[in-house]
C-alpha cells in the first residue's frame, strides 16, 4: 500500500459538504463549491496524518460531534458569503444553481 500525507480536515470537509450541499441555499457550480470549501478550510484546524490509503476512512470516522458541528457551521457561513459574492460568470452558471 502507498503511504500518503493527507489533511484529514480537507477530506472531512468535502465529505460533509457532499452530505449537506443540497440544503445550502447558494449556487453549487464548481467555482462556488471551491470557494465554499476554501473558506471553511481556512477557518478550521488542519489535521495532517501519514497513513496508508485504507486507513484514511477509519481516521475520518474518529472526528467528534463538536468538530462535525464546527465544519457544518463554517460551510453554512461560506454558503452565505458565496451567495452574496459569487465569483462565477452568472450567464454561464445560472442553470447550475440548485
Amino acid at each position: 500500500m502507498e503511504i500518503v500525507l493527507r489533511n484529514l480536515t480537507e477530506d472531512y470537509v468535502m465529505l460533509v459538504y457532499n452530505e449537506i450541499s443540497s440544503t445550502l441555499d447558494c449556487c453549487k457550480c464548481n467555482q462556488c463549491r471551491l470557494d465554499m470549501l476554501s473558506y471553511a478550510l481556512n477557518r478550521l484546524k488542519p489535521r495532517y496524518v501519514v497513513s496508508s490509503e485504507g486507513e484514511l476512512m477509519t481516521k475520518l470516522c474518529e472526528f467528534d460531534y463538536q468538530f462535525e458541528t464546527q465544519v457544518m457551521s463554517e460551510l453554512t457561513k461560506a454558503a452565505k458569503i458565496v451567495k452574496a459574492n459569487p465569483r462565477h460568470n452568472l450567464s454561464e452558471n445560472t442553470e447550475k444553481e440548485n
